[in-house]
């Protein structure tokens, strides 16, 4: 098993886990999307770190910041290559080149209501993987991919119907 950092880093904590499976079920970070003006919103971390949206001009918004669809795709595209990375370091698979690209195709309608056939996500989405590494045949980069595709938290959340729960809390401002 190979010496770096993140691989004993990942060995402490499969280890702890197996003994404490416990340990290894914790809540994820919340994203939290606020409201500031057109179309446009700012999405906050718990530690501090912005990001804006806003939609295309075509669709209303201002088309300075990205689509809030950008970041599914960004995420799932960032998501899969750090898997891959964990995974090499796991193996010893030294990395030369890891590319990462989530495509995918929408149809507004969806979004905008106009055809109830139409679902308002994307219609497809592609994940092009441009990766090589020092010490692994194509054989070995095939199957790094494909145990990353397996275990990618956010390819997994796509690939896999998942309950949202849906909570509601308004007051009309300037009412009395």
């Amino acid at each position: 098993m190979p010496d770096s950092p993140i691989s004993s880093a990942l060995q402490r904590v499969e280890k702890t886990f197996a003994h404490k499976p416990g340990l290894a079920l914790q809540p994820d970070a919340e994203a939290r999307a606020t409201f500031s003006g057109g179309l446009s919103l700012e999405v906050r971390h718990p530690s501090g770190h912005v990001i804006r949206t806003d939609m295309p001009s075509v669709l209303g918004g201002g088309g300075k910041d990205v689509a809030p669809g950008w970041l599914m795709r960004a995420g799932l595209a960032s998501c899969t290559g750090t898997v891959i990375a964990m995974r090499a370091e796991r193996l010893g698979i030294r990395l030369t080149r890891l590319d990462v690209t989530a495509a995918s195709h929408s149809d507004a309608r969806g979004l905008l209501g106009l055809e109830p056939s139409v679902p308002a996500g994307p219609l497809d989405i592609a994940l092009r993987i441009d990766v090589a590494a020092e010490n692994a045949d194509n054989t070995q980069l095939a199957d790094l991919v494909a145990w990353a595709q397996e275990h990618s938290p956010i390819g997994d959340a796509l690939r896999r119907p998942i309950e949202v729960e849906l909570t509601v809390n308004g007051k009309l401002s300037g009412l009395q």
